[in-house]
């Protein structure tokens, strides 16, 4: 009997980290800066106001576009709380800045102040970390938006990664 607890419980953790698994955000991106060489034409989808829907989801994300001008990848995830919001945005970064060069040279990393702004009812917390890929010609942007307001109870808290391919650098 206890011997089949034991498979049981072996079994019941097995599956829990399957599911909990994370993807790779290092993959995901050596894939999406090889998807940007052909302006993601292997992921389109339909195509709606400015840009196109992708076929290609990062992990856990509500929607994956590509830019109307196809040189840029964008994932929003949509959270409950700002402390759920700010655990995700932290960690992703931290995932970020462990990955290998996109090619040869680890990427510049610019940090913006976080920013908060009010007008009227309305209250807007922004911060933003840029990863600069200069030999790869790429800028990775992880943004943490917080918005609320008094109407209706607005609370709207968003993580956005942006993969932006530039193909005019020298």
């Amino acid at each position: 009997m206890r011997a089949m607890k034991n498979i049981i419980v072996s079994l019941a953790a097995g599956l829990l980290s399957i599911n909990l698994a994370h993807a790779d955000i290092c993959a995901d991106m050596r894939a999406i800066n090889t998807q940007a060489q052909t302006h993601f034409d292997g992921w389109k989808k339909d195509r709606n106001d400015k840009v196109y829907g992708s076929n290609f989801m990062l992990d856990g994300a509500e929607s994956c576009t590509i830019s109307g001008n196809s040189d840029g990848y964008a994932c929003v995830w949509k959270f409950a709380t700002p402390a759920d919001l700010g655990r995700a945005y932290q960690k992703m970064v931290g995932e970020i800045k462990a990955c290998a060069p996109l090619e040869k040279e680890a990427p510049g990393i610019v940090n913006d102040k976080p920013e908060d702004k009010s007008q009227g009812n309305l209250r807007r917390e922004l911060e933003v970390t840029g990863f600069d890929y200069a030999d790869a010609q790429a800028l990775v942007m992880i943004g943490s938006m917080q918005l609320t307001g008094a109407k209706a109870g607005l609370s709207r808290n968003e993580l956005k990664f942006s993969f932006i391919k530039s193909f005019g650098r020298n």
